[in-house]
């Protein structure tokens, strides 16, 4: 009797060691978790740390603890919280892109949307102009998907559905139908219409057609995909100087490019200069100290910078210098998607668990001596202001012109 006791004190207390053991692993949070943890750290110790507030951090928490957020959920609740400050140097991206995307992928021209690339499904489609999301006026469709993306100023976010976009995204900002598809409206230059309902397809599995001009033209800023380069025009006697990304070439050194730009201009080919940076989302400060260099020759020419609202963080620095030696320098394009009064300076987290990167800002700006453009506007949440505003034009695009460049070469032939 008394080994029978012993026995089932034995079990009791296994199974009880057992129970607790099962307990803290139940209560034990997802890896997640602990990445919102830390993307809260590094606000508080950020340049942000005077506007952050945990309170949304600290709901998404509760909400993982009590098991109703997945790590998706999670990771596009952060977006959203994130786009609250209105800061494009704080954001959350994937570790690989997703993708799982749209089979269409549209461009910003002007305030038109017209579909430049498409799967070999759609590719008659290609030129056609975007009209309606799910049933909504466009406008309403990007203030849905902007709530996820870090974005400055207003012109900015319209900038927002170029890319080949995550199908998840229109998912979360609740544009996908009852079936789980995308409705599109789409117009043909004769106004022929029609509703397409999309589902997702993988980038990897299939080939994106690119939309064509009917005209050629090299000069063409749109299918460059070098980060800086020179392109010759001395027929309408401009050099071109396409700047997509301030991050340098392996091929091509920075200091190199600069006086390969100077060497073309004492060809005595040209008047005019054009620095195109409505591309540029930034990088490193490359240039540092070229300009100054040859402020002499760079003021013998006139000297145009395009920006648009895809223009960021160091090309602004960039544009920065041009004015400083250069005064008489006009911009041309629209307001600049980086404001005048922001904070810069990335430094990048892995979330592992999130299978993402958290980049926030170490510097603000607004302590920055950027006197020349912060000139131009005495509003936080506004760009740097063009002198002569012009918008792209898909007529123009598809004659093989491009709309800025022709408001370039008018202003200064006139």
């Amino acid at each position: 009797m008394k080994k029978v006791l012993v026995v089932l004190f034995s079990v009791l207390i296994a199974l009880c060691l057992a129970s607790c053991k099962n307990q803290k692993k139940a209560a034990e949070p997802p890896a997640y978790y602990y990445d919102v943890l830390r993307i809260k750290a590094d606000l508080a110790a950020s340049s942000m740390r005077s506007i952050y507030n945990p309170a949304a951090f600290d709901e998404l928490e509760n909400e993982i603890l009590e098991k109703k957020v997945s790590r998706t959920d999670c990771y596009y609740r952060l977006r959203k919280i994130l786009n609250t400050y209105h800061v494009a140097h704080v954001s959350i991206v994937p570790a690989e892109p997703d993708p799982i995307a749209l089979p269409l992928v549209f461009y910003y021209f002007g305030n038109e949307y017209h579909v430049c690339s498409a799967i070999k499904k759609y590719e008659k489609y290609i030129g056609w102009k975007l009209t309606k999301i799910n049933g909504l006026e466009i406008a309403e469709a990007v203030d849905r998907i902007a709530e996820f993306y870090s974005y400055e100023t207003a012109v900015s976010k319209k900038q927002l559905i170029e890319k080949k976009i995550p199908f998840n995204d229109f998912k979360y900002a609740g544009l996908l139908d009852k079936n789980g598809k995308l409705r599109v409206s789409l117009e043909a230059a004769d106004g022929k219409t029609i509703e397409l309902s999309l589902k997702s397809v993988d980038v990897r599995k299939n080939k994106f057609i690119q939309i064509s001009p009917e005209k050629e033209n090299d000069c063409l800023p749109h299918f460059e995909t070098l980060n800086y380069s020179l392109k010759p025009c001395p027929e309408k006697r401009t050099l071109y100087v396409p700047y997509l990304s301030c991050i340098a070439r392996e091929d091509y050194a920075p200091d190199v490019w600069f006086s390969d730009i100077i060497d073309e201009l004492n060809s005595g080919l040209y008047d005019t200069l054009v620095f195109d940076l409505r591309y540029n989302r930034g990088g490193q400060l490359l240039t540092w100290g070229f300009p100054e260099k040859y402020r002499d020759e760079l003021n013998k020419y006139n000297i145009a910078l395009i920006a648009s609202g895809r223009t960021f963080s160091a090309s602004t620095w960039f544009m920065e210098s041009i004015l400083n030696v250069c005064p008489d320098a006009k911009i041309f394009g629209e307001e600049t998607g980086q404001a005048i009064y922001n904070y810069t300076g990335v430094r990048k987290e892995e979330l592992k668990a999130l299978k993402c990167k958290f980049g926030f800002p170490v510097f603000l700006d607004e302590l920055t001596p950027l006197t020349t453009i912060k000139e131009r506007t005495d509003e936080y949440y506004r760009g740097i202001m063009p002198d002569v505003e012009v918008q792209e034009s898909f007529e123009d695009f598809m004659q093989g012109e491009d709309s800025i460049y022709n408001a370039v070469y008018a202003y200064f032939n006139k």
